[in-house]
């Protein structure tokens, strides 16, 4: 038996999709996850099982979304990489995250909920885990990042960081200011000795998948399943 034949999307139905995606990111970043299919349907001009066709549930379509916002931070990490000056590159990334945030209230509302970097394209949150660990790596080694900090603690910096940029109604000094707070602790000039060990990615995924257990006991009937780390 032979398999499917996958047919190439017409050319309308892909402008229907870009148009769709259009219309979530620009939603989802000025509004956040409260919005709506059929509000993502109206803005992008089309009906909502148009939507539903392109994108089977409103997770998918929030799922795609974060996967292009996650790309941008990918290049803004690998300019940063690219930084002759590592402890420069290394404060641009993580102000330009921080701005990131501010613009996309869907992103920081994700990053401020899941710790990490929110995406289900692995190859992609992959390789922004390895931009991160590497940039982490050439300010220690330039003198310009505390020692005692991991990679993984700059996405439990960032959630914190998402949380204040998330907050309905907030004035932008406030993300400036936990912004400051944050680049000013990382700095090594009288640093105050952290107590533990730096944290890792994969120390940081199996702090979720316990975290995930834990909760799942402590509602048994509430379904799904925990996300598999990465």
């Amino acid at each position: 038996m032979t398999g499917a034949v996958t047919r190439p999307m017409r050319a309308d139905g892909r402008r229907n999709r870009e148009r769709v995606l259009e219309a979530a990111a620009a939603l989802l970043a000025e509004r956040g996850l409260k919005v709506q299919v059929d509000e993502i349907a109206q803005r992008a001009g089309v009906g909502v099982g148009t939507v539903c066709r392109n994108f089977a549930t409103k997770d998918a379509l929030i799922e795609a979304v974060l996967g292009g916002m996650c790309e941008e931070m990918l290049e803004q990490a690998r300019a940063a990489q690219a930084d002759p000056d590592a402890g420069r590159g290394f404060t641009t990334f993580v102000t330009n995250v921080a701005e990131f945030q501010g613009r996309h209230r869907v992103l920081a509302e994700e990053m401020a909920t899941t710790v990490d970097m929110p995406t289900g394209a692995v190859k992609i949150k992959r390789a922004l885990r390895h931009a991160v660990e590497d940039l982490v790596s050439r300010a220690q080694d330039a003198g310009a990042l505390r020692s005692d900090i991991g990679p993984a603690d700059m996405a439990m910096l960032f959630a914190g960081i998402g949380h204040a940029a998330a907050l309905a109604g907030v004035n932008p000094l406030l993300r400036e200011r936990f912004l400051t707070i944050v680049l000013d602790g990382l700095r090594p000039i009288h640093a105050t000795p952290l107590p533990g060990t730096p944290l890792s990615f994969e120390e940081l995924d199996r702090l979720r998948a316990r975290g995930h257990k834990a909760a799942a006991r402590a509602n048994p009937h509430r379904g799904g399943a925990p996300d598999t780390p990465t």
